[in-house]
């Protein structure tokens, strides 16, 4: 048995979801987890304020089920306990065994991309050195600055797409760094009558004609989106590939699954310059535009309400400039969703033949050290325009893409990680 340290976001979506998915795994095959949770849910903050308000016990007690109840979420401490919303400065006393009394871990695993993992590693006072670790670090853009070298002396690098692998190695001068892909949750699956889901009203859905009626989107043809609305999504590309499209088709609805207001800025601003947009006293909106808002919240969707989502669209389309795997992407691949996207990064690993890959139009240089694909936004229309009008052609594609990511399992992933932690405890340099 194993003492692992994982600090990972604890978000229902992105990684918290790996974080969820590998945790819960570690602690099936019977290793002792601990966890620095980031994005709690504000569930910490739950408690005290049913504790400042004097709530009876069972106020009090609803506060703190949903972490009881979570196996991973039970062995967590918040990130934000002292401040630091990202807990580095709990890095220290994690790993000397201050945050838990009589326990100190084996190995520390870090789910991070590298400029969060060199934050950490900044403030850490060097405790990652001290024992075995990991970072499970998605690699979001090609041509890695030699500056990130320094991320990865003191730890193992295990990327989550060969582009990363490739990057890395490129990076460190090495063949050897490890690569284990992410998984698919069991809860995305290609609706049937021989595999059906439920509505919040316990109704049975069997088609996707049934997922979309569910959302009141009948005899639409649905483009969903599902991700965050931050600068290497490219929204703004989006939304002048919606401007191209809206104007000759009436039938089709973007549906937009995100907050709207994130470090991309206010999506508003961008739909109210769409042809047809107009404002009343709730904002902006677009009658083929739709905004779920149930990403505005910490918990979002339910993961069967999101499978219902994903199998009521037609089309799962993003612009996004770089992807360190794609995980929405192949979440929708894996209800039989086709996909169009950029053809760059990790993208065609997720996607594989159950979609269109657009050509970049050029490879740009970002802040971060390393370089994008700016999106191609006329062929991106194009391409996009030419799977609506062929809907033959988009259930060909989708049974491609369901095929394609069936070799993700997090089960594996959770046992390639064991592997490499105890035949591997420390990258020889």
């Amino acid at each position: 048995m194993l003492k692992l340290g994982l600090v990972s976001d604890l978000a229902e979506t992105g990684f918290g979801r790996v974080g969820r998915e590998l945790g819960k795994r570690w602690l099936d095959a019977g290793h002792d987890l601990r966890v620095i949770g980031i994005n709690f849910g504000g569930r910490e903050d739950a408690v005290r304020n049913a504790l400042a308000k004097g709530e009876d016990g069972d106020g009090i007690k609803a506060a703190f089920e949903s972490v009881a109840m979570d196996p991973v979420l039970s062995r967590a401490v918040p990130a934000g306990i002292k401040g630091d919303g990202m807990g580095h400065n709990l890095t220290r006393s994690f790993i000397d065994g201050e945050l838990a009394p009589g326990w100190k871990p084996d190995r520390v695993v870090f789910i991070a991309d590298p400029v969060a993992s060199l934050q950490r590693q900044a403030t850490d006072g060097g405790a990652l050195g001290a024992v075995p670790s990991f970072n499970y670090v998605p690699i979001e853009g090609s041509d890695l600055s030699v500056f990130w070298r320094a991320i990865w002396e003191k730890v193992t690098p295990v990327a989550m797409s060969r582009f990363g692998q490739r990057e890395i190695s490129k990076v460190l001068g090495r063949d050897d760094v490890p690569y284990i892909p992410h998984g698919i949750s069991d809860a995305f699956y290609r609706i049937s009558p021989e595999h059906p889901a439920w509505t919040s009203d316990d109704e049975m859905v069997t088609s996707k004609e049934a997922a979309k009626a569910d959302f009141g989107w009948q005899d639409r043809t649905v483009i969903l989106r599902a991700d965050r609305f931050v600068d290497r999504k490219g929204y703004p590309e989006y939304f002048e590939v919606i401007r191209r499209i809206i104007a000759e088709r009436p039938e089709v609805l973007f549906v937009i699954h995100c907050a709207v207001v994130d470090e991309g800025g206010m999506m508003s601003q961008l739909l109210a310059d769409l042809p047809g947009a107009y404002r009343d006293a709730k904002g902006w909106h677009h009658s083929q535009v739709v905004f779920t808002r149930a990403h505005d919240t910490f918990k979002g969707m339910s993961d069967s309400r999101l499978n219902l989502l994903y199998n009521a669209a037609d089309i799962y389309a993003s612009t996004s400039y770089a992807e360190g795997f794609g995980l929405t992407l192949a979440e929708a691949a894996a209800c039989g969703v086709p996909v169009v996207a950029n053809d760059f990064a990790a993208i065609p690993e997720a996607v594989g033949l159950g979609g269109l890959l657009v050509e970049p139009a050029e490879i740009i240089p970002t802040s971060h050290g390393h370089h994008w694909a700016a999106v191609d936004i006329d062929d991106f229309a194009d391409t996009l325009m030419e799977l609506i009008d062929e809907p033959s052609w988009r259930l060909d594609l989708g049974a491609k893409g369901e095929a394609h990511v069936a070799r993700f399992d997090w089960d594996k992933a959770a046992l390639d990680f064991l592997n490499l932690m105890e035949d591997n405890p420390r990258w020889q340099r």
